[in-house]
């Protein structure tokens, strides 16, 4: 199963999520996708992405109401925890470039980041990023155990 962390800024949806749901089906072959939207009062948000993905899960907390990197980590380490994904997807984002590191510090889990394209599907896909100021691209492949 792939988990895609949906993001959403004051119930609307941030269109970035929808191209990380691509890339989900991509890497996915025949694994289910789910997504998450965290934050407080944003039912409709799921309800948009209920088309996109198998299921939605929906996290509404009033911490989460307004974007902080440690209750956003916390949020996403519970999730991870109680779904036990493959693969976490998200979305390239300032805000998933702030908090992204610390979750995968918190799970013991592989960060790649800026991913440009992906290789095969389930525990034998790699992915393509930039290196050296885009002079370069590098097809990697995370290490360890899914988170």
């Amino acid at each position: 199963m792939i988990l895609v962390i949906a993001e959403q800024r004051d119930g609307k949806l941030n269109r970035a999520t929808l191209e990380t749901i691509a890339a989900a089906q991509q890497l996915s072959g025949d694994a289910a996708i789910k997504a998450v939207v965290l934050g407080q009062s944003v039912a409709a948000v799921a309800q948009d992405l209920a088309t996109a993905v198998g299921e939605v899960l929906l996290v509404e907390n009033a911490s989460l109401g307004t974007y902080t990197p440690d209750a956003f980590t916390a949020a996403v380490q519970q999730v991870v925890a109680s779904v036990k994904p493959a693969y976490v997807l998200l979305p390239h984002t300032y805000q998933t470039r702030d908090f992204a590191p610390m979750a995968a510090v918190r799970l013991g889990a592989s960060l790649i980041t800026d991913v440009i394209g992906i290789n095969g599907t389930g525990s034998g896909a790699t992915f393509v990023r930039p290196m050296f100021q885009g002079k370069l691209s590098a097809e990697v492949r995370p290490q360890g155990d899914g988170p």
